[in-house]
């Protein structure tokens, strides 16, 4: 019987409930699984596959988590989603390529590295009343922050991105669109709590199985079109504006996939059997 492991962290060493779905959905397919901590000693090799999962303090140690994916990949262990796919999407500076390939996404201005900026002269140029200042790497909206016009000096230091807010995230909700082995899988709609513009289930946010028009179905289909390589899974969270699709992340790491929708789990499960042969 081949083994997978599915990677998570320390604060999940069991998996979370939605990726432990993958469990026994790769146990009807004559695959063992089990969870085993990224950045924990560990005989990696006696696996045929890592499928990384619950990884969500990746983004706390990138240099250490890049480190142990390339090591992965210097000793000829099947990774996916691919070391290639995650270090790309790993930095948010990947949403300039996607614009460039033509899809849409919040205006955006990218602070360099070691730029120092007040996000209110950035507000000022730009026209905008609210702007969203992210750190180029991050997750689950670490050190997310809104920041406004007329509030006090709120200084920035790069790498980072400040977008223009997008008011229907909480108008209208951000949808989740997620795709196993490039075909799309299921949706939900994301709501953030009263007062409150994120959307994660660890700030109130909230997430229920929605059918998304054909139209964001399409257009987050050219999102993965767009990306360097085709991944095992995908979510591509955006934002209905007006009828156009904003992108706001494609995530392609450790993404929340929702498996317990319809048959998801068992979806993510032929893929990953899929990549191994």
């Amino acid at each position: 019987m081949k083994r997978i492991a599915l990677a998570t962290c320390t604060a999940w060493p069991k998996l979370t409930d939605d990726d432990n779905l993958l469990i026994p959905a790769l146990r009807q397919l004559n695959i063992e699984a089990v969870a085993v901590v990224w950045d924990e000693p560990a005989n990696w090799a006696q696996y045929d596959q890592v499928v990384i999962r619950s990884c969500w303090d990746y983004h706390l140690n990138p240099e250490k988590f890049l480190g142990w994916i390339e090591n992965l990949e210097a000793s000829c262990i099947s990774v996916q989603n691919t070391p290639s796919l995650i270090r790309w999407n790993a930095d948010k500076r990947y949403l300039r390529q996607l614009r460039a390939a033509g899809i849409s996404i919040p205006p955006t201005v990218w602070i360099e590295d070691r730029e120092e900026i007040s996000a209110q002269e950035i507000l000022e140029a730009q026209g905008w009343v609210s702007g969203v200042v992210k750190p180029t790497v991050s997750a689950s909206a670490h050190n997310l922050r809104r920041v406004f016009k007329d509030e006090p000096l709120f200084q920035v230091t790069g790498p980072a991105i400040i977008q223009q807010f997008v008011p229907e995230i909480v108008s209208c909700g951000e949808w989740s669109l997620v795709f196993l082995a490039g075909e799309y899988s299921h949706a939900v709609i994301k709501r953030p709590t009263s007062g409150d513009f994120r959307v994660q289930c660890q700030f109130g946010g909230s997430a229920a199985l929605a059918e998304p028009p054909a139209e964001l179905v399409d257009e987050a289909a050219k999102v993965i079109a767009s990306l360097p390589d085709e991944p095992m899974y995908a979510r591509i969270d955006g934002v209905d504006c007006a009828g156009t699709f904003v992108l706001m992340e494609a995530e392609l790491i450790e993404p929340v996939l929702f498996l317990g929708l319809g048959n998801a789990a068992r979806r993510l499960a032929e893929a990953i059997v899929g990549r191994m042969s």
